[in-house]
């Protein structure tokens, strides 16, 4: 073999060698948290200084092409990122560790995000972990006790209905107080919380502070929650399938359980002997709860079905569900579908677009009356008349009635007790129908079709600089009926009625964004620039028809009389002009500022535009030198924030006039009017209001002081905020001069000032690979003061003329107060006329104090005997893992708010003659007032709920996979299992009060009844 052989033969084995050695495979393995040793799915896996990268899948399993000296990287946000240089091993399995200074890095902050590093606004956040798992029918439910300073109240009750949210408390007393909403970057009307499926959430953001909220400016001076609603992600087309059924009761009343056979015991043991009404309630042998009746409870059942998936260019996702909730109350039932598709499309490296839409329609049939007027009837009443109860029918006034027919108080009256005419005995307290027969014979139904979606296209104009433009909005229709039968009154067919209303709104949102991100040095800037356009056209209808005969023809032709016919369309417009740019140096020294300029069509020509600015500074301390390196501290952040948020909702009430003039105030408006000319009516226009073309939005100016800490790595991390908000420029009716015409105009008086402290902590309690114990304690104040009433301050002011309770609204104190008596002792039983004539029944009368020493009772007698706003809000949640098995509860409560609870004079049978004061005998008589007009009525609505309550087993994987499933975990869920109140709180839900306006907030009609659900839960990835 010669050389030249010698040497072609030796080079081509080197080549070879070189050939094998660039030879790529497969890297394969698992990569787990240090937390439990949990598999952390949608890990991005890549080869460094190359295009190939994966994602680790549900059970973070991963499998890339690599080759020799190739550097993997794993990353993950909150982790810190992990690399490994392939050497020729074919599995690496990877346990990434928690980084505290990037943890939940990522924050929406609206028209963008921001790492939580670089936040200097005061900005909640809630991720997807946290909600889904809790089995409730609406979002507004799963968000209780997950931000603090977000105050969220079952004040309805109902299956569907919608809660009262208030961040860092009411700064209106005309206009609304609650949240702006916006989903996927539309703005969207709040009822829209119900319809979104808590499945497809991704994360909430809540935008506490002005500085935060301002870039929304005139709609954001109640806070702002942000929902962002799941991605598409790449990869293989992944499955879920979330399902839940569980059962609802309602917590009752232990102050309202009226029993006949307490009652007759304690006459018994009082007098020694029932009076003939007693005796004649021994006789009928009914001792049943309208409780027990009316408060039936119900069945919850909720299935979601998603897919995600997508390639390196398209990513999708899409979801469908159904939620029937029977709630807790006869005839409650709701019913919702959901439907969505996500899709973002990257063309190439500079242009991107994808759309967005979500429609949604929910079914709703209302519990159609008010629980203290249904369950203020007696014990002793049957629903429905049987044999037993017919012969105790007044056959004179009542001939008519029947086996089967609906039992009404006033059919029991009259009774010959002795069956000799000597005793004609009374037990009724009211002529009203049957409960049941007020509930199960009206029909009251909500349809509501909802849809909300936008469609963006994204280009990069040079690097780090890029233009959104996206066209969204929503559409709403709502049809609202209610049939009123013949059996639903006392009346019969002559109170028969039908009404029927309808809505339809269509918002359509314009909008361009320029977007902008560099870094040079230490230095980072990122900035926005935009502009938007909005719309709403509104058209409304209602029709009442009464003289219906029966119940045979439930449609407007079945009527004779039309009462109502209504109609309506308006139109709202709003132009705005947005920016905000974003500093930070070395990620140490953090600065914000924006400005938005908002033009109204509702505002006068005088001030049409309005400009709310903000800024924001921020000390990373924990990057600082003398910190670094400690291993105590591993964040430490100091933040401050002012700026400016508006108020453009006003609230004058309800009524096609009022309507108008919310939307149009600073115009002269007229409506329809009449006048007589000789001896004819002649119809015509006549003004509504007085035009004020000066008029402009609510103010609200914020200071947010705070400290954001984390310590020992993250196993201790937290915030304290304080904040002292100013809402100023309310538009108030003022008195203004007769000669207009009114007595009063709209006019921007008044302010408000809200300030508190919310604090947030977070610990990792325990973290091995068998078993990890998280804790999180939130609590929030807050101090309501009415600063400037414009001139009104001591205004009294009452919800019903004929339970005239008093409100008072006073400079120096809350917006809303409770004005009246101050009980001193309650009647003595020989006072009373009649104290046993009614089951359950209490005096009317109380004794109260003199107050000013003069020895006589009136209104000078009556101050501040209550206000309606909590002192703290707090809750506490643990969550924990054990193995495959998960545990996770969370307390919640609220202490010192007081309620008017109305209920107690129905219940009670206040306003009953035989419970009244017998003047004959009773002492002090001067000194006598109704419970109404007192402080007895004044209920302390404090509570503490276990609001949820998970456990949870995660099936092995091995098992699963061998029926196609990659992830299957069951669980029970409660909610509200245990719900303790004040004593003394004689309602059925502390949390509950009308929507009376700001000036008489917290009046109480006893409330829907907080439901207890359990359920069982399968959660399913395929």
């Amino acid at each position: 073999m010669n050389v030249k052989t010698k040497f072609s033969l030796v080079l081509f084995l080197l080549c070879g060698v070189l050939l094998y050695g660039q030879e790529s495979y497969l890297l394969k393995g698992t990569v787990v948290s240090e937390e439990g040793n949990s598999p952390i799915p949608g890990v991005n896996v890549s080869v460094l200084n190359s295009q190939t990268g994966v994602s680790t899948d549900f059970d973070g399993n991963y499998e890339i092409s690599v080759t020799a000296n190739d550097i993997v990287q794993f990353t993950y946000v909150g982790f810190t990122p992990q690399v490994v240089t392939i050497t020729g091993q074919t599995r690496a399995d990877i346990v990434l560790k928690i980084d505290a200074g990037t943890l939940d890095e990522v924050v929406v902050i609206g028209y963008g995000s921001q790492s939580r590093t670089k936040i200097t606004g005061a900005v909640g956040k809630v991720k997807n972990e946290d909600l889904d798992q809790i089995a409730v029918g609406t979002a507004n439910e799963a968000l209780v006790g997950q931000v603090a300073g977000l105050n969220i109240q079952a004040t309805e009750g109902e299956a569907g209905s919608n809660s009262t949210i208030n961040i860092r408390g009411i700064g209106s007393i005309a206009g609304a107080s609650g949240p702006l909403l916006v989903v996927d970057g539309v703005v969207l009307d709040a009822e829209f919380l119900n319809t979104v499926d808590v499945n497809d959430i991704e994360s909430v953001e809540v935008l506490k502070d002005a500085a935060s909220a301002a870039i929304y400016g005139s709609r954001a001076s109640g806070g702002v929650i942000i929902i962002s609603t799941k991605l598409g992600k790449e990869g293989k087309t992944r499955f879920s399938y979330n399902t839940f059924t569980g059962f609802k009761e309602a917590r009752q009343s232990d102050a309202y359980d009226i029993s006949v056979a307490k009652s007759h015991a304690e006459e018994l043991a009082q007098t020694g002997e029932l009076s003939l009404r007693s005796q004649y309630r021994e006789l009928i042998g009914i001792d049943q709860s309208w409780q027990d009746r009316i408060f039936d409870g119900g069945i919850i059942e909720s299935h979601s079905l998603s897919a995600r998936g997508g390639s390196e260019k398209t990513k999708f996702n899409t979801s469908l569900s159904y939620l029937h909730d029977e709630g807790v109350l006869l005839t409650d039932d709701f019913k919702k579908y959901n439907f969505r598709l996500k899709v973002d499309t990257e063309v190439n490296d500079k242009f991107s677009f994808g759309a967005n839409i979500a429609p949604s329609y929910t079914n709703r049939r209302r519990f159609d009356g008010s629980t203290h007027d249904i369950l203020r009837q007696q014990p002793w009443l049957p629903t429905y008349h049987d044999e037993n109860s017919i012969q105790y029918v007044d056959r004179n006034v009542f001939p008519n009635v029947q086996i089967g027919d609906y039992a009404q108080e006033r059919h029991f009256d009259n009774y010959d007790l002795f069956g000799d005419g000597s005793e004609l005995v009374d037990i009724s307290t009211t002529s009203n129908q049957n409960p049941a027969a007020k509930v199960l014979e009206r029909h009251r139904t909500d349809e509501q079709f909802r849809m909300y979606g936008n469609f963006y296209g994204k280009y990069e104009l040079a690097k780090g600089l890029s233009f959104k433009a996206t066209l969204g909005g929503d559409y709403q229709n709502r049809k609202q009926r209610r049939w009123q039968g013949v059996e639903a009154s006392r009346n019969g067919a002559s109170a028969a009625q039908l009404d029927l209303d309808t809505f339809d709104q269509i918002h359509i949102l314009t909008e361009g964004l320029l977007s902008y991100d560099t870094s040079f040095g230490s230095h980072n800037i990122s900035a926005i620039l935009g502009a938007s356009a909005e719309k709403w056209d509104r058209e409304y209808s209602a029709i009442g028809v009464n003289g219906f005969e029966n119940d045979l023809i439930q449609t407007l032709g079945g009527g004779t009389s039309v009462i109502e016919n209504i109609s309506y369309n308006t139109e709202e417009r709003l132009v705005s002009f947005f920016g905000r740019v974003n500093y930070s140096f070395e990620d140490k020294y953090l600065a914000s500022a924006s400005l938005r300029t908002d033009g109204h069509s509702s505002f006068g020509v005088n001030n049409k535009y309005g400009y709310f600015p903000a800024v924001s500074v921020g000390w990373n301390l924990a990057r600082e030198d003398f910190l670094s390196e400690s291993d105590v501290i591993s964040d430490l952040k100091l933040r401050g924030s002012y700026g400016f948020t508006g108020n453009k909702d006003i609230s004058l009430g309800s009524g096609v006039i009022s309507d108008n003039i919310e939307l149009y105030p600073s115009l002269q408006l007229y409506g329809p009017n009449s006048a007589v000319f000789g001896n004819e009516v002649s119809s015509g226009l006549a003004p509504i209001n007085v035009a004020n073309p000066d008029l402009q939005w609510e103010r609200s100016s914020e200071t947010n002081v705070a400290l954001d800490f984390g310590f020992f790595n993250g196993r201790i991390s937290g915030s304290i905020d304080a904040y002292n908000k100013v809402s100023d420029q309310l538009l108030l009716n003022v008195p203004i001069s007769t000669t207009t015409g009114f007595r009063e105009g709209l006019a921007n008086r008044g302010e408000v000032v809200n300030r508190g402290i919310e604090v947030e902590l977070r610990t990792r309690n325990i973290t091995n690979e068998k078993f990890t114990w998280r804790t999180t304690i939130l609590a929030s104040t807050n101090e309501n003061e009415l600063t400037d009433f414009a001139g009104a301050s001591g205004l009294i002011t009452n919800v019903d003329d004929k339970r005239a309770a008093e409100w008072i609204t006073l400079e120096g104190q809350p917006i809303s107060s409770f004005y009246g008596f101050v009980v001193d002792r309650e009647v003595p039983v020989e006072f009373i006329t009649d104290p046993y004539a009614v089951v359950g029944g209490e005096a009317q009368d109380v004794y109260v104090r003199d107050l000013n020493g003069d020895g006589l009772i009136d209104d000078d007698d009556k101050t501040v005997i209550g206000d309606p706003f909590p002192d703290l809000v707090w809750s506490i949640a643990n969550d924990f893992q054990i193995g495959d098995v998960d545990f996770s509860f969370t307390f919640q409560g609220s202490w010192g708010a007081e309620v008017r609870n109305i209920a107690d004079q129905y219940i009670f049978n206040h306003f009953s003659s035989r419970e009244g004061t017998n003047l004959e005998v009773a002492t002090d008589q001067n000194f006598l007032q109704q419970k109404i007009f007192t402080d007895a009525i004044i209920s302390d609505a404090s509570y503490v709920a276990l609001r949820t309550l998970n456990l949870g087993y995660t099936l092995d994987s091995d098992l699963i996979s061998q029926v196609g499933l990659s992830s299957a975990r069951v669980y029970v869920s409660g909610q509200n299992l245990l719900y303790f109140t004040a004593d003394g709180y004689t309602g059925w839900n502390p949390e509950s009060y009308q929507n009376e306006g700001a000036l008489n907030v917290g009046y109480q009609r006893g409330g829907n009844p907080i439901a207890r659900t359990i359920s069982l839960g399968l959660n399913l990835e395929f």
